[in-house]
């Protein structure tokens, strides 16, 4: 049976009733609880408990149920709780999380906020819980329930999964009729999902995540340039002769890479996001962000080519500053990525904070490092020199 798993993180034994209460209640209801100290309770036998608790939420949690009493629980090596560290996993996993807390702990709360220096050892096992709660209620953007009894639980799960099941429905029917199936095989979860809510910036949104997400596929090639590996070479370059032609048309081929990366974000992407009010080419935005991050590759591609290329040794100072033309494009593509990522995604909050007119930088120039180059032109003078030939 494919059935609904729901995780219940809070602190076992002080809370031990109101546990069993929503177990019974998740059961009732056609889903799978997930609590440790049940026997239904998926165990890696060479994993500790810790380690067994984030990996069933990692696997197995649908959604995560946060009960906050007035004990933190015990503190592990990152220096939170396991029941903190349980949301934070859940968090970043993406599940929907409930959170309720008890309310002579938030009266407690209270009194701490007025005098953080206080003895409460009488109300919770140590303040980090009221810390824990008020990050909870500030920073997460997750909204939190009071509760005094597992009826009060009960009876707000039971409206809360209505919604829950009724906002799935609304999703699925977006996804099932709106989204087209180029998407539906080719974007992050992310990326879907910021097609299907459509808030504020979405084509702005979806074409920053899908940037980062074609990006992050390249992140392996980004370990070959930064450890500078060599492959089988393609190049054997046994007659100097052969050398210049070899050396112009490698420069060539990088500088047409670079000439198509700029038009593509300044003329293309500029093409696909249309003018304000009416809608942008989603096809042409997920474009460009594929595009980008393959030029990124091709970069690459070409200093690990020209490193590997076989060229005698007395030349080689040439190969050295021709391949070292490509470190800044490589550098630059890279973080301009995630700059671009940043700067859109911090638009809802320019929003808030009341900007209502702003611009959006998305210009891009790459080029070449002036030194590197300058260093190159000077090398191609030296060895044309060796040849016989002009300087330049």
């Amino acid at each position: 049976m494919n059935n609904l798993n729901i995780f219940v993180s809070s602190t076992c034994y002080d809370l031990s009733q109101i546990r069993a209460d929503l177990s019974d209640f998740i059961v009732n209801n056609g889903h799978t609880p997930i609590l440790s100290e049940y026997n239904n309770f998926p165990v890696n036998p060479q994993l500790n408990t810790i380690d067994n608790c984030i990996k069933n939420v990692n696997e197995n949690a649908d959604i995560l149920l946060l009960i906050v009493g007035n004990r933190y629980g015990s503190i592990i090596n990152s220096g939170k709780s396991i029941t903190n560290t349980e949301f934070l996993t859940a968090k970043q996993k993406g599940v929907p999380i409930f959170v309720f807390i008890d309310k002579k702990t938030l009266a407690a709360l209270g009194f701490w906020k007025e005098n953080k220096d206080g003895n409460f050892e009488k109300f919770v096992d140590t303040t980090k819980i009221f810390e824990f709660i008020e990050d909870l209620r500030n920073n997460t953007q997750i909204w939190t329930f009071e509760f005094e009894r597992a009826q009060d639980i009960i009876a707000i799960l039971k409206i809360q999964l209505s919604y829950l099941f009724k906002e799935s429905l609304k999703i699925r029917n977006i996804y099932e009729n709106q989204i087209e199936d180029y998407f539906k095989y080719n974007l992050s979860n992310q990326a879907l999902r910021i097609l299907v809510e459509k808030s504020d910036f979405y084509e702005y949104r979806f074409f920053a995540q899908t940037l980062i997400d074609e990006m992050l596929k390249k992140e392996h090639f980004k370990n070959d340039f930064k450890y500078d590996l060599l492959f089988e070479p393609k190049n054997y370059i046994f007659e100097s002769s052969e050398i210049l032609n070899w050396v112009i048309g490698r420069m060539s081929s990088l500088t047409n890479i670079v000439t198509s990366i700029n038009t593509l974000f300044n003329v293309a992407l500029r093409e696909f996001f249309n003018e304000p009010g009416k809608p942008s080419d989603l096809n042409g935005l997920y474009y460009v962000a594929k595009h980008y991050s393959q030029f990124y590759e091709s970069f690459i591609k070409w200093k690990l080519d020209i490193n590997s290329s076989f060229i005698d040794d007395e030349y080689k100072y040439l190969k050295k500053t021709l391949s070292k033309l490509a470190d800044k494009v490589i550098l630059d593509t890279w973080s301009f990525a995630f700059e671009v990522y940043d700067e859109i995604n911090k638009l809802p909050e320019r929003v808030l904070m009341g900007e209502k007119e702003f611009t959006l930088n998305l210009s891009f120039m790459m080029e070449f490092d002036a030194n590197d180059l300058n260093n190159f032109y000077q090398d191609l003078s030296i060895f044309r020199v060796q040849m016989g030939l002009p300087p330049d």
